[in-house]
């Protein structure tokens, strides 16, 4: 019997994200319970952001660190009417985020190992002499790569182009969370923060008994911060790496 089969699982992505892991837990005979605990809202460009996308070509480099700020931002571009530059490089964060380029008619020419914007940031501040670097994401997104790449001289525009709004969760959905789980899969701190703190103390003790599985250190982090402790922490910060350990926990955890 597979390691996943009758197993309940939680997956907290947004509408119309995740569906990738939640397909490949159901097809290992698991069964998902899904809660999104946050919605991504566009934000409109702002004079700085106008600004950015006027003077496009000046910029060296644009870091993605997640799929949403490849699918805003480019609507951005494309709504303003811009041409990307032939010198402005592409980095991404991880997979995901490169694949949403090419989904999009770019390639990304910077994908670090591990996929997380720390690694991103000392790739290339170690590897690419400064320049000018825009970073389009959300109203949460983590400081380290800017912080990282100001440190090493470069100049750093970061642009907010999404949102993460949290949704109220609905009696019935915090029922369902108190009915059990096995697991519960987080991709992001600001899911964590956003289902943790409006739960009630029975929902958060099944948590507590559940194996949480962050994607990667900063979601683990949040993790701790609740009170939870992760059962592991991906090695590949993907939806692979994901499937991959929780299959792994929950192989060594009694049903």
């Amino acid at each position: 019997m597979g390691a996943l089969v009758g197993r309940r699982v939680l997956v907290t992505r947004p509408a119309g994200q995740g569906d990738r892991l939640a397909e490949a837990i159901q097809s290992a005979g698991g069964h998902v319970l899904r809660i999104p605990v946050f919605e991504i809202a566009p934000v409109p460009p702002n004079g700085a952001a106008q600004e950015a996308l006027a003077s496009l070509s000046s910029y060296d480099w644009c870091a993605f660190t997640s799929e949403n700020a490849v699918r805003h931002f480019l609507d951005w571009v494309d709504a303003a009417g811009v041409r990307w530059p032939l010198r402005l490089r592409t980095a991404a964060v991880g997979p995901a985020t490169a694949r949403a380029l090419k989904a999009r008619g770019r390639e990304a020419d910077l994908v670090p190992d591990p996929h997380t914007g720390r690694a991103l940031g000392e790739r290339l501040a170690s590897k690419v002499p400064p320049g000018r670097l825009l970073a389009p994401g959300g109203d949460q997104a983590r400081e380290d790569l800017h912080e990282i790449l100001q440190r090493a001289g470069w100049e750093v525009t970061r642009l907010v182009c999404y949102e993460n709004r949290a949704l109220a969760l609905t009696h019935s959905q915090v029922y369902a969370l108190e009915q059990g789980l096995d697991a519960a899969l987080f991709a992001s701190p600001s899911a964590v923060r956003a289902l943790w703190g409006q739960i009630p103390e029975s929902a958060r003790n099944v948590l507590r008994a559940a194996a949480c599985l962050p994607i990667g250190p900063t979601t683990a982090a949040a993790l701790r911060e609740a009170g939870l402790e992760p059962a592991a922490v991906p090695e590949a910060h993907t939806t692979e790496g994901v499937l991959a350990a929780l299959e792994n926990v929950l192989a060594h955890r009694p049903r």
